[in-house]
């Protein structure tokens, strides 16, 4: 064989057990002799170039990030190091990243395994939280973005696999430790983080353990401003008082308009507690046998109160009304007084407080054994594993409501900055003595994910020479078996325990009883969204939620408050199993002296799914005007046990190729065809029904039967890799979408009622209000669309600067992404702007900057990402049915480590150094959803390690 074809072969070898060891430390001989001299290149450069040799071996378009050092992860978080790849962009939670976006394909898109295994999730469907895993158990993760045969399916826009320490992947005794204090600087609270890494290796290095733990705890503070429901107004006789202009002060006569139902203000507290756990054992009585047991356990807590306000704007009575040309009414006055339709009867205007209690705790246990066995030619892997995650997501929703003693109260609102809402009232919100019981929901999820997998794996070498330009290497083949199941039990208080009607002398919806001063008290916060200008509240009460919770079992009698039953129709189980085969030829080559290898193969996968539940049917339903509310009286049938099974089959060939054009230059060419598993939450059987408001009259439920997202996909990239460690690269991919599932809303104005054998139309009208419409939320699939982008990727040391500058590096990248979708169903609501054929989740535009220095004991990183405006949600839960954009969003960044000794390691990070918010809209941006500050973060630390 040729030689050059031979160093190519010998390469690939030595990467495919390439480990965070080798990655860590790179050396560089300089001489041929007894007296080398090598020269150790560690720290942020050499996590770079680690991660640049991985994708440039690689059998894929591939992306990785890799430990600066054995338990020393470049990020406080995972997903906030996956952000720094071509095409990966986060969401975050209260400020800390959560889950990723590929090429624009959401969370529920990506498989993550850990380890090659699929990791029970604490989550309603099937996405990946990132907050689980602590980045000092972490050596590294891959983002493959064109498979091969070979890997996992279920993903349409990338496979990651996340990858822990293993002891025999760095021999010897190893001793690491950490202690860091976090800053928060909107909540005032400095938080401890710890921990330790414990590896050793004995037997002649046949034999490894290592042990690393992690604890965290954080407080930390959100400001946030919103609306929910954006509802639809009929301008009626009687409707609004006066004339209504636009925004040049004519007057205007729209037949519709839309509103917020409710404008929110919120502060919010959080108690985040994190334990991690991560354990191998490996056994390798040779080198050619090598077996390993995993385990990993992490237990995180998270505990949230809000404190907060509501202004309700879906009561009547509107004065001084301003629209904008889309049908929003953008100012106006809400008062007492009579109520719609004009029966003269005086009809009290309120403002709510909003306190809520979140508490999510989970908890997080995988197994795994693997064994490897390499014969002559063959090597053969059996892997098996058991994942769980238990976790218990919590809700008390407390709403009071605010009232003056003249009871004749008034609420001015603008939108015209669309920034904030500015809000003006009469109503005394900060005072204690305005607090009057009202409206309460306590609810709670009990999700438990069960995963069990078996995979068999196998490679055989064939050096089999067709001619100096082919030659077939080897090939890979395997088997595996998955079992999940995910089910989701809920709990809450029904509307007769939450307004107290049990008791006919304990109501509280609307009654107006006087709560206990003792309860609130004013916030001790003067600073509510000071980076925002405009006149809103900035000071409001706080409530003691035990107080609060004590005081409503006395109000309504009921000495079992919260008494949450369990609500089957809301409560569903899934089971999905899979079966899948593959086989996968590697090829090499010579063409005109340029080496090339490439890969064709197929991938065979059944799924089955398995979803059981309860659902009722409606008889009948009739409406009232009760104090200009319109008001619906909905009767149901007892619930009924429910099932679904579903199967499909899928195919998936794939093909990747390379050549090194010379010792620089790499082409790469990939195609295969995808898929991705439709959301489990989404296939369920659970309907939720709202239907206490003629407004807000819908039903929302999943699809058993949808079949998978499937999509032909092709990547073509031109990447170069310098002898100095930097690399540039760029990648064009296209990706045709098959089929997919769209979010379906529509209008019914003549919702069915079951008349005992089938569904029939029916209608029902309320005067003074109009014809009842319901709101339909489902999920179809559909044919799918297109997604065409360009990756471009810069990895630059500044070595060739004089003294102490040749430190500097930079490493960027940029994503551009259009995007069509061919057969979206047009959204058809009043007043509302359809938003085309765009796809949920993708931004135009999105890139990274960092730019670095390493050299001698300081190393330093700056780094700045940001992320286009784009769609949601076609249809978002919050804004009532409308479709739901996200705002341009970017963070900057620092991190920063000097060597003390050999030993002690100084560390800092500032993250949102400039205090970004991130800004929602429903259908156009003068219908904000919420905008919320979570504030610069702050982390100083002393490592060590022996």
């Amino acid at each position: 064989m040729h030689n050059k074809k031979k160093l190519v072969l010998a390469i690939l070898t030595s990467l495919s057990s390439y480990s965070y060891a080798q990655a860590s430390d790179v050396s560089v001989p300089t001489k041929d002799n007894d007296d080398t001299e090598v020269i150790v290149v560690t720290g942020v450069r050499s996590s770079l170039e680690a991660a640049s040799s991985l994708k440039r071996y690689s059998d894929s378009v591939q992306d990785s990030i890799v430990a600066e050092d054995i338990g020393k992860f470049p990020d406080q978080n995972v997903a906030e190091s996956l952000q720094r790849i071509p095409g990966v962009s986060i969401d975050r939670v209260n400020g800390e990243g959560s889950k990723i976006t590929v090429r624009g394909f959401g969370p529920e898109f990506n498989v993550v395994t850990l380890n090659g295994r699929t990791l029970a999730t604490s989550e309603i469907g099937r996405s990946f939280d990132f907050q689980v895993l602590a980045a000092e158990l972490i050596s590294g993760a891959d983002v493959v973005k064109s498979p091969t045969a070979k890997t996992p399916e279920g993903s349409i826009g990338a496979y990651v696999n996340v990858k822990t320490a293993r002891p025999l992947d760095n021999p010897g005794l190893h001793v690491l430790g950490s202690i860091n204090a976090k800053y928060s600087k909107l909540s005032g609270e400095t938080s401890p983080e710890y921990s330790a890494l414990f590896s050793n290796t004995f037997a002649d290095e046949t034999f490894g353990f290592n042990i690393a733990l992690s604890q965290q705890k954080s407080d930390n503070r959100y400001d946030s401003m919103g609306t929910t429901r954006w509802l639809l107004l009929n301008n009626e006789p009687g409707v609004i008082e006066g004339d209504i202009h636009n925004l040049d002060g004519n007057v205007v006569t729209p037949s519709m308009l839309r509103h917020a139902g409710r404008i929110e203000y919120a502060l919010g507290q959080e108690h985040r507690e994190r334990i991690g756990i991560n354990t191998s054992f490996q056994w390798a009585p040779d080198s050619s046998f090598t077996n390993t047991f995993d385990y990993m356990y992490t237990d995180l807590s998270v505990e949230t109160q809000t404190q907060g306000l509501q202004a309700g704007l879906q009561y009547p009575n509107w004065r001084n009304v301003v629209v904008s040309d889309n049908g929003t009414i953008l100012s106006g006055t809400k008062f007492s007084g009579r109520t719609l339709g004009g029966t003269g009867e005086n009809v009290d205007f309120r403002i709510d407080g909003l306190f809520q209690e979140l508490e999510s705790k989970s908890k997080t246990q995988a197994f795994g054994f693997n064994s490897v066995k390499e014969f002559d030619v063959l090597t053969l892997e059996f892997d098996i594993s058991y994942s769980t995650s238990k976790s218990t997501p919590r809700s008390d929703l407390l709403v009071p409501n605010y009232i003056s003693p003249e009871r004749n109260d008034s609420l001015n609102f603008d939108f015209r900055n669309t920034d904030t809402v500015n809000l003006d009232t009469t109503i005394d919100y900060a005072s204690p003595t305005s607090v009057r019981a009202h409206w309460n929901q306590v609810s709670h999820y009990e999700l438990e994910d069960t995963i069990t997998e078996l995979q068999t794996k196998g490679k055989y070498l064939l050096d089999l020479e067709f001619a100096e330009s082919l030659t077939l290497d080897s090939i890979d083949f395997g088997i595996a078996y998955s079992d999940r199941e995910k089910v989701r039990d809920r709990f809450e208080t029904f509307h007769e325990d939450n307004c107290g009607l049990v008791a006919p002398d304990a109501d509280l919806c609307g009654e107006l009883r006087d709560m206990p001063d003792g309860i609130f008290s004013v916030s001790p916060y003067s600073d509510f969204l000071s980076s925002e200008l405009g006149n809103f509240p900035r000071t409001f009460l706080f409530a003691d939620i035990n107080k609060y919770h004590s005081a409503i079992r006395d109000m309504t009698k009921n000495p079992n408050w919260p008494n949450e039953q369990y609500n089957e129709i809301a409560s569903s189980s899934v089971t999905e199993e899979k079966i899948s085969a593959y086989s996968q030829f590697n090829f090499s080559g010579l063409v005109n002296d340029y080496d090339w290898r490439g890969n064709v193969g197929v991938r065979y996968v059944k799924t089955d799914t398995s979803s059981s539940g309860y659902g009722k049917r409606r008889l009948g339903y009739t409406g009232e005007l009760d104090n200009g509310q319109p008001l619906l009286v909905v009767d149901y049938t007892g619930s009924g046990s429910l099932k679904a099974k579903n199967s499909y089959t899928n195919w998936l060939p794939s093909a990747n190729f390379s050549i090194n054009l010379n010792d620089n230059l790499l082409v790469r060419a990939a195609a295969a065809k995808v898929m991705s598993r439709p959301a489990i939450d989404d296939i369920g059987v659970q309907t939720t029904y709202t239907d206490m408001q003629a407004g807000s009259f819908s039903q929302t439920g999943g699809n058993p039967y949808l079949a998978p997202y499937k999509a032909n996909q092709y990547d073509l990239s031109f990447e170069y890799y310098s002898d100095s460690g930097d690399s540039y690269a760029v990648n064009f991919f296209k990706k045709d979408i098959s089929s997919t599932i769209a979010q379906i809303t529509y209008l019914d104005n003549t919702p069915d009622i079951w008349d005992g054998s089938q569904y029939v139309d029916s209608s029902v009208s309320i005067g003074g209000y109009g014809n009842v419409n319901e709101t339909i939320n489902t999920k179809q699939n559909q044919s799918g669309g297109s997604i065409t982008g360009v990756e471009l990727a810069v990895q630059h040391n500044m070595d060739y600067l004089p003294s102490f500058l040749n430190g500097l590096g930079v490493q960027a990248n940029y994503t551009w992404a259009d995007t069509t979708n061919k057969n979206t169903q047009k959204i058809e609501l009043p007043g509302v702007t359809d938003p085309g054929d765009k796809l949920e989740g993708f931004a135009e535009n999105s890139y990274n900057i960092v730019a670095y220095y390493d050299k001698g004991a300081f190393q330093g990183r700056l780094a700045y990402n940001w992320r286009d405006d784009f769609l949601s949600s076609r249809a978002g839960i919050r804004s009532g049915g409308l479709p739901e954009h996200t705002a341009a969003y970017g963070q900057l960044d620092f991190s920063m480590a000097y060597a003390v000794n050999d030993n002690f390691t100084l560390t800092g990070e500032a993250i949102n150094i400039t205090d970004e918010r991130t800004y929602q809209y429903a259908d156009v941006k003068e219908r904000v959803i919420n905008t919320q500050y979570t504030g610069p973060r702050y982390r100083i630390g002393l490592r060590a390690k022996f």
